[in-house]
This record gives structure tokens, C-alpha cells and sequence, in this order.
């Protein structure tokens, strides 16, 4: 027997078949909630899952009588996805995660029952104009987290990053729960920049393509020193007096960007000791290293996580939180 697990951001879905930790099946659809918010309904994200779900269980020979369950998580739990559930609070552990968890039949989608991972959101003593930078919220990436500290057996204070569209900073304590989460524009900003922008001819549309250290190392010492608009238009001037090539650009406005990013957090990074994992695509990895290195982290602590490991933390985190979620039912059942 194995699990169905979907994973549904804001531009992207992805499905998988897994048993024990071996991913059988996969299916990956460039929908997400965003389609709800341009078309106003939630068909496309249906079709979706209708066809992820039919596809895992045909690539991998299996039926729905092979399948344990099918659990959800990410953005699929907001008020544009298929059933909105409020985030928790912190501190939040897994267990929490699936004390929290609810589950829904779809017949247009499938036969069965969909169980439904919420999101997770910083607990502040008020949300209001003194203090809204605190507030902060997250869905997908706690079920990431949880699952690459179960495959990697980490335990203690850990950083997690999760960098991508909008890179997420989850701290989890020496009691694995999350403490709070951080979270910034980066991916979209460089989209943004090298699109909207006069820096559009200067940038290649798709970024960074290799790690150039030096160029990375210029970024962040352009945004220390001159801060972010002005390392912008570095840029440009890079591309009309210099022989940098485009990869070379991408890495300067990526490496300041990255810079801003490391910052936003460097004051609970500064409050105890923290073994940082960073996840996300291995670019993406490799450039967030570069950045910790060069701003004087102790590098000892810092691992870029295996791709191995990135692919199931999803599928791995959600079923451990269904186990939760099983094991909370039967002891209420006793009692």
C-alpha cells in the first residue's frame, strides 16, 4: 500500500505515488492557485488533480485500492484552493500538524478521500501597524521542513531555507517545532527585474545558470555598501562598460538580492547557535551558500541538502503528519 500525496503551490502542482520512502509515480502540472485568482474558479486546479492522480496511479501500475491515502498540503488549503483551513499558530510540531489535519471527498476529482495539511502562521501578541513585520505564514513549507529533518535525522535549532519565488526561513526548535517563519520576495523580485526593468537587456530571462563566486561576491558587497536600488544599477552599467558576460550579471543582482534575504533574518540568526539546511533548486542552493560564506557564517553549519532528500521531504513530511493524525484518532477512539 502506498500514499498519494499533492503538493499545490501558487503557480505549480505536483503529485506523487510513494511507498515506504520511494517515490513509484509523478506528476507535475504548471497550475496553481494563481489560475483560481485570473479565472475566478477552481476548475483548472480540479482538472489538475483529477489527471495528476490518474496519471501516478498509471505510470506506477497501481489502482486506488493500492492507496493508503491521499493527502494535500500547500497553498490547496488557502481561500483559493479546494478546502481553505486556517493556519496554526506557533509553536507548531508535526503533531500538532496532524491534530490539525481535515479531510473532504471530491467525486469530481476522486473516489476518495482527500485529507488536507494546514499551513502554519507566527504567533504575535497583536496584529497591527507596530508590529506587522512579525507576522509572518507559510503552506507546504512546513510539511518540507518536517520532512527533510525526518530523512536527514537532524535535531537541535535548525534554519531551514526553502528558496524559490518567495524564499521561506523556518526555525524550528530543539523540540522540532516550528518557532516562526520569515519570508521574502526574492525569486520574484529577480523575475520582476529582468523583465520589467530597464535592466531587462542586461539580465537573461532565465537568471543564473551557474554559480560565478566572484560575481556573487560583487552583488553583496555592491548591496552592503550602496544598498539595493543602487546595486541595480550596477547592472547596468556592468553590462555597458564591462566585458561581464549576462551569467555574470545574473550572479552580481542575484548575489544582492541574496544579501537582503540574509539580512531580513540575521537578527535570529544572531540569537543562538543554528545548523542551517538549505533547500530548494541546486542553484538556488549553491547561491544562498555563496551568500552565508561571504557574509563570515560559520560554514560548518551550514548544508546544502541532497536533491535526493529535497524530492520526497514534501511526500515524506506530509504522510508523517497523516501518521500523527491516525495515531491522535485511535487514542481518542479509546477513550
Amino acid at each position: 500500500m502506498g500514499y498519494i500525496t499533492i503538493d499545490v503551490g501558487t503557480t505549480n502542482t505536483r503529485i506523487r505515488f510513494i511507498e515506504g520512502q520511494e517515490i513509484l509515480g509523478e506528476y507535475k502540472e504548471h497550475t496553481g492557485v494563481r489560475d483560481t485568482a485570473i479565472t475566478g474558479n477552481i476548475e483548472k486546479l480540479k482538472t489538475a488533480l483529477k489527471d495528476g492522480i490518474s496519471h501516478c496511479l498509471r505510470v506506477c501500475n497501481k489502482t486506488l485500492g493500492d492507496t493508503e491515502r491521499i493527502i494535500a498540503s500547500g497553498m490547496i488549503t488557502s481561500n483559493l484552493g479546494l478546502m481553505e483551513i486556517p493556519h496554526l499558530e506557533t509553536p507548531v510540531s508535526i503533531s500538532d500538524l496532524g491534530k490539525a489535519i481535515k479531510s473532504q471527498v471530491f467525486h469530481d476529482i476522486v473516489d476518495h478521500p482527500i485529507y488536507f495539511i494546514p499551513g502554519v502562521k507566527n504567533k504575535v501578541k497583536s496584529r497591527d501597524i507596530d508590529n506587522f513585520e512579525e507576522i509572518d505564514m507559510m503552506r507546504g513549507e512546513e510539511v518540507e521542513a518536517f520532512g527533510t529533518l525526518q530523512l536527514l535525522e537532524e535535531k537541535g535549532n535548525i534554519l531551514f531555507v526553502s528558496p524559490g519565488s518567495h524564499t521561506k526561513f523556518v526555525f524550528i526548535d530543539d523540540r522540532q517545532r516550528i518557532e516562526k517563519c520569515s519570508t521574502t520576495l526574492m525569486g520574484e523580485l529577480l523575475w520582476a527585474l529582468s523583465r520589467e526593468t530597464i535592466l531587462a537587456d542586461s539580465i537573461p530571462r532565465n537568471l543564473v545558470t551557474s554559480i560565478d563566486q566572484e560575481y556573487v561576491e560583487k552583488g553583496v558587497k555592491a548591496a552592503r555598501k550602496y544598498g539595493f536600488s543602487k546595486a541595480c544599477f550596477l547592472v547596468r552599467i556592468l553590462d555597458l562598460f564591462t566585458d561581464a558576460t549576462e551569467n555574470q550579471r545574473a550572479n552580481f543582482i542575484a548575489g544582492a538580492v541574496s544579501y537582503y534575504d540574509i539580512e531580513s533574518v540575521k537578527e535570529y540568526l544572531q540569537e543562538g547557535h543554528l545548523k542551517i539546511l538549505i533547500g530548494g533548486a541546486v542553484i538556488l542552493r549553491d547561491l544562498y551558500w555563496e551568500a552565508l560564506r561571504i557574509q563570515g557564517y560559520d560554514m560548518k553549519q551550514v548544508l546544502r541538502v541532497d536533491q535526493w532528500i529535497l524530492e520526497k521531504s514534501s511526500a515524506i513530511g506530509a504522510i508523517k503528519a497523516f501518521e500523527w493524525y491516525e495515531k491522535l484518532n485511535r487514542e481518542n477512539n479509546k477513550n
